[in-house]
C-alpha cells in the first residue's frame, strides 16, 4: 500500500495538471459554441433569402422533449 506522503505527492501532481486539463477543455468547448454560432448564422440568412420562416421556439421545445 501507497505511504500517506506518496498519496500526497501524486494527488499534488495532479492537481498541477489539472489547470491544463481543463484549459483544453475550456477550449474546445468555445471552438463549440463559435462554430454553432456560426451555423445559426448562416442557416437564418439561407432562410431569409429563400423567404422561409424560422421555426419558435415551441417547436424546438417540442422537438426536445420527444427525444
Amino acid at each position: 500500500m501507497a505511504s500517506l506522503q506518496t498519496l500526497e505527492r501524486r494527488i499534488l501532481a495532479l492537481e498541477a495538471r489539472l489547470a491544463d486539463v481543463e484549459g483544453g477543455y475550456g477550449d474546445t468547448l468555445y471552438k463549440l459554441h463559435r462554430a454553432s454560432v456560426k451555423a445559426d448564422l448562416r442557416t437564418a440568412k439561407i432562410l431569409q433569402s429563400l423567404g422561409v420562416a424560422d421555426v419558435s421556439d415551441d417547436e424546438v421545445d417540442r422537438a426536445l422533449d420527444e427525444e
